[in-house]
């Protein structure tokens, strides 16, 4: 399914971790660069300022083809000729990412400026063309960005294309009536979970290593979503601004009391949580969304004037940073300030193994022709005295 070429992304893996411990002092830079040499990978992966320029490059070059071509259809003014063109743009430009990925183009800037460009001039396209109605679009992007992370493993398409099917779900709910409107947080939350525990049990496989990074932006979307849709603040502006709802000021919405509850105890529940299961993701995820916390409560009650809070809570933050890195720089209940050697999402590829494999082998024995006497002498019995 993935385009980029499986021996070389694996190897890449295994080159991560032998500069993970390099960078530790378990091996050294021969070693490691022993480790590279048995490893092979054929990637063109420039630099990070090489590949932003690579991008923006690509990005100029194919804006400039699709306007000169467009100057040809300018006098028609039919938005549907310009939508096939962008249409007809989208699958060239997809064909050409296809061909710079069998170049060995690998997050390059070339491949991540055409993949951008051909789902937005597909997106784009289609809705030039026809009049689609904001669950069609999810739909077609859920399928676009869905195929481009499973064909070329972009991460930032995996957490797309799990918004975009949440949002299918939220435009199918809401078409079902009032009643289906008053749940469609609990749907939404329900469906965020559902896909974060479906994730979980995807990440440890070794078949999907090399989606690692994308099923784990999946998760933490997943949890983002889930506290928004249950967030207060997000239920009761989404209820006024999309469904009409008349509310005087200062009146709460149905069950608003619920969705307090919701927005207080998720980020809670989440850093609980995390440092039941070691989870960083789980831990961190909680407590940014305490900020969300904060902003809710003092969007709707004015205890202090929001600069003293603003002060106040930094002060607050900074302390107990401060108190946790110190408390942390020795390894607590499974936790520490100090950086991982190998990245959290990765399994474990043994890179001390690999080096001892490589390093050391047996020595050249003769080969074995059977037990054999003969040679030595002995004294008395017409035996010398030599062994």
């Amino acid at each position: 399914m993935i385009a980029y070429n499986h021996e070389w992304l694996n190897n890449l893996l295994v080159r991560e971790q032998a500069d993970q411990a390099h960078e530790t002092n378990c091996i050294s830079k021969e070693e490691k660069e022993r480790v590279y040499m048995t490893y092979p990978s054929g990637f063109y992966t420039p630099n990070i300022f090489v590949r932003i320029g690579l991008f923006i490059l690509t990005t100029v070059i194919v804006i400039f083809t699709i306007g000169l071509c467009s100057l040809l259809f300018l006098s028609s003014g039919n938005e549907k000729i310009f939508g096939g063109l962008f249409i007809f743009f989208g699958f060239l430009i997809y064909g050409g990412l296809e061909l710079m990925v069998k170049n060995n183009h690998y997050k390059s800037g070339v491949d991540d400026a055409l993949m951008w460009m051909a789902a937005g001039c597909m997106i784009g396209g289609l809705n030039a063309v026809a009049n689609i109605s904001s669950q069609s679009n999810a739909i077609i992007i859920f399928i676009i960005a869905g195929w481009l992370f499973l064909r070329f493993a972009n991460a930032v398409m995996a957490a797309i294309a799990s918004l975009a099917l949440l949002a299918i779900i939220f435009f199918s709910v809401i078409k079902l009536g009032a009643v289906a409107k008053a749940v469609t947080p609990f749907v939404v939350m329900v469906a965020s979970a559902f896909i974060y525990f479906f994730v979980q049990q995807q990440l440890p496989t070794q078949r999907n290593k090399q989606y690692a990074n994308g099923l784990l932006l999946i998760s933490i979307t997943a949890l983002v979503c889930l506290y928004a849709a249950g967030n207060y603040y997000v239920v009761r502006e989404a209820s006024i601004a999309m469904f009409n709802l008349k509310l005087n000021e200062g009146e709460s919405i149905p069950l608003g009391w619920l969705f307090w509850v919701f927005t207080i105890t998720i980020p809670i529940i989440y850093m609980i949580r995390g440092v039941q299961k070691k989870d960083a993701v789980l831990l961190r995820v909680g407590l940014i969304l305490v900020a969300a916390v904060v902003f809710t409560v003092r969007y709707y009650y004015h205890f202090i004037p929001a600069e003293t809070a603003m002060v106040t809570g930094g002060i607050v933050l900074i302390v107990i940073a401060y108190a946790l890195i110190k408390y942390l720089q020795e390894p607590k209940y499974g936790f520490t300030y100090k950086e991982q050697d190998e990245p959290f999402f990765m399994d474990k590829l043994q890179v001390e193994s690999l080096l001892i494999a490589q390093t050391f082998s047996a020595p050249n024995l003769p080969a074995d022709t059977g037990t054999q006497f003969g040679g030595g002498t002995g004294e008395g019995g017409g035996a010398s005295g030599e062994f």
